[in-house]
């Protein structure tokens, strides 16, 4: 065996290859897992129990997506956040979570960007302050990032009823277009990517049953823990009153 060198030996990873050569330490595996678990019949609109194989990276990453749509209506900018529409396209094998929030779209004085392309890198937020109480999910400063840095194509639309917002991040977010600003009286916020399926572990890449069902059970248990919010799978309202209709389904 040939002796490494030193600078064999010895390594240092931009951000964004280390998030990719260790998928573990940010998403989870990314090795198809089996189970027999809880899938939700769209056309019947209740839950079925069945066996299927899904990616659990490719559902961590589909989480921190509407996950934000979720945590945002709980704040005071976002309380006119009541709909949330998410596409599954097992044509084109996007995903898309529009919600009728909206990013705020102005520049951070300290770090001359537009809010809605710094909270979309790693380790950046609004949940860093450890005083206030949260209800949100994310914490870390990675979240949405990791979305992005686990896609070939993510594109960003956010609207804040002043100016409009479009930016598309390419190759795992290592190719950024520059941001495109124009006035807008809409208020919104659609992402839309392509995951990289490869490196989520789904071998012939798209949406096969298991991982399309995994990540529709996912958007129902949102309509479910949330009845306030109006969501939407693929155009159909998903219909669930309260948590106690959820639990009976």
């Amino acid at each position: 065996m040939t002796k490494k060198t030193i600078e064999q030996r010895y390594r240092k990873l931009d951000e964004i290859s280390h998030v990719l050569l260790r998928p573990g330490r940010y998403v989870g595996s990314v090795t198809p897992h089996t189970a027999e678990t809880w899938t939700y019949d769209e056309a019947a609109n209740k839950m079925e129990k069945r066996e299927i194989t899904w990616s659990p990276a490719l559902l961590k990453i589909f989480d921190e997506i509407i996950s934000n749509s979720v945590d945002f209506s709980k704040t005071e900018d976002g309380k006119h956040l009541d709909t949330i529409k998410v596409t599954l396209s097992r044509t084109s094998s996007e995903i898309s979570v529009w919600d009728n929030g909206g990013i705020s779209v102005v520049k951070h004085k300290e770090y001359d960007q537009y809010i809605p392309e710094m909270i979309f890198e790693l380790r950046s937020g609004s949940n860093f302050d450890d005083t206030e109480e949260s209800l949100a999910t994310g914490q870390n400063g990675e979240g949405a990032a990791l979305t992005a840095i686990f896609s070939e194509e993510f594109t960003v639309k956010t609207a804040d009823g002043v100016n409009s917002f479009t930016q598309v991040r390419k190759d795992n977010s290592r190719t950024i277009s520059a941001a495109s600003v124009k006035p807008s009286t809409k208020k919104f916020t659609e992402i839309t990517f392509s995951p990289d399926w490869e490196r989520l572990g789904v071998a012939d890449g798209g949406f096969d049953e298991g991982n399309y069902s995994r990540l529709v059970k996912r958007v129902a248990d949102v309509a479910g823990c949330n009845p306030q919010l109006n969501v939407y799978l693929n155009g159909k309202r998903i219909k669930i009153n309260s948590f106690s209709d959820y639990v009976k389904m």
